[in-house]
């Protein structure tokens, strides 16, 4: 079997503009900041069309606000001065906007946000770029006819690379669960990260369940079966951090990441590479990349770009929405529980469905105001899966 990843795609992206927010904006923003402040939680803010969660506090590097636009879009910092030579606003972009829309719609969706808002925007440097690709545990079984286990020394920094890259490289994070690793690092930002993670593990821990519908809508443009949820999957991630991009590459504009990601890349995973140690040879230079490792370098070579995207903003809204009413309905299970004990109730489910009932029957009708309040609050807070 030759082993193929089965999602591969852009993953995370930093870009600062030069520019600057109208004067409009900014006073809203402010207002929303303080209310935010004040209630110790984000508020909603509808401008132009735009819908934003405000933060209570800003960023380093001089933005005083900090908006989030929903689990498909993106984090942004603005600030407050109005010189539109300055780099007034920077985006962060998550991980399930280019999953759904891939690097060419999110670089559109920039500046189509950007020019609702009526922001004035004059240049653009792309601080960060990240790109993953990701393995079944069991193809690697079935390419190299063994389990798949993560060996932090078979890490090995290229013999060409240079004193330099020797720096940028520094240093391997290794982290571990059960007496085996499920993550390593290579490298540290804002220069260039390669890494090595069990992400079937990170999605069930940090609860991020889309990303089943993410790789099963990639699985599906190539007529794999799909996940059931039980899986390993192993992510290869490749993250070039703003030393790395500009001072090693000469990255700064979009051209610039057109024209030389691609080798950015591929130079990455020949500097540093994973690969199967040989007990008899001790030059670890010698030893052969793994099947991992030639695949991801084979993919890179042949096929980045857009490369296939998962599933879309909609199926993501409504597996956070699903996965949201889940959590609340085990909240209210327990609750119920509780509230029997506290009531002194039998556990009579027809006793129990009357009682709880009539309770919130009760709630809703004669306080209706603050359930209105309540509802309303929580509608501002998932506006985004709503």
């Amino acid at each position: 079997m030759t082993l193929r990843p089965f999602y591969w795609n852009f993953d995370g992206l930093d870009v600062a503009f030069q520019g600057r927010i109208p004067q409009p904006l900014v006073e809203a923003l402010e207002a929303a900041k303080v209310e935010a402040q004040n209630s110790r939680a984000p508020v909603l803010l509808d401008w132009r069309g735009e819908a934003m969660h405000v933060a209570e506090s800003g960023a380093k590097g001089g933005y005083a606000y900090r908006c989030d636009t929903g689990p498909t879009g993106a984090t942004w910092f603005f600030g407050r001065n109005q010189n539109p030579a300055n780099w007034n606003i920077r985006v962060s972009v998550k991980s399930n906007a280019l999953a759904c829309r891939g690097l060419g719609g999110v670089r559109a969706g920039l500046y189509r946000f950007l020019a609702a808002i009526g922001a004035q925007v004059l240049a653009a440097s792309v601080s960060r770029v990240d790109y993953c690709l990701d393995f079944l545990a069991s193809d690697i079984e079935a390419a190299t006819g063994e389990a798949f286990t993560l060996n932090p020394t078979a890490f090995v920094m290229h013999s060409h690379t240079s004193r330099a890259d020797h720096d940028d490289d520094a240093g391997i994070q290794m982290h571990g669960v059960s007496g085996r690793y499920t993550s390593v690092t290579c490298g540290k930002m804002p220069g260039r990260q390669v890494i090595l993670y069990e992400k079937s593990r990170e999605v069930r821990q940090k609860q991020k369940p889309e990303w089943w519908a993410h790789w099963n809508a990639a699985r599906s443009t190539r007529t794999l079966p799909p996940l059931g949820g039980d899986e390993t999957v192993w992510r290869l991630e490749l993250r070039a951090g703003k030393a790395h991009l500009k001072e090693r590459w000469g990255v700064s504009s979009w051209a610039d990441l057109d024209d030389r990601l691609g080798d950015l890349f591929a130079r990455a995973l020949a500097d540093i590479r994973y690969t199967v140690p040989s007990p008899t040879d001790s030059e670890r230079c010698r030893w052969p990349d793994h099947p991992l490792w030639t695949a991801a370098r084979a993919a890179l070579t042949t096929d980045l770009g857009e490369m296939m995207t998962g599933a879309g903003p909609g199926v993501v809204k409504q597996v956070r929405r699903s996965h949201l009413r889940q959590i609340m309905e085990a909240q209210i299970k327990g609750l119920v529980a509780t509230y029997a004990v506290a009531r002194g109730l039998e556990a009579d489910a027809d006793l129990l469905a009357t009682e709880t009932a009539a309770m919130v029957r009760s709630h809703v009708r004669t306080d209706r105001d603050r359930f209105d309040a309540g509802r309303a609050r929580s509608a501002r807070r998932y506006r985004f899966i709503g």
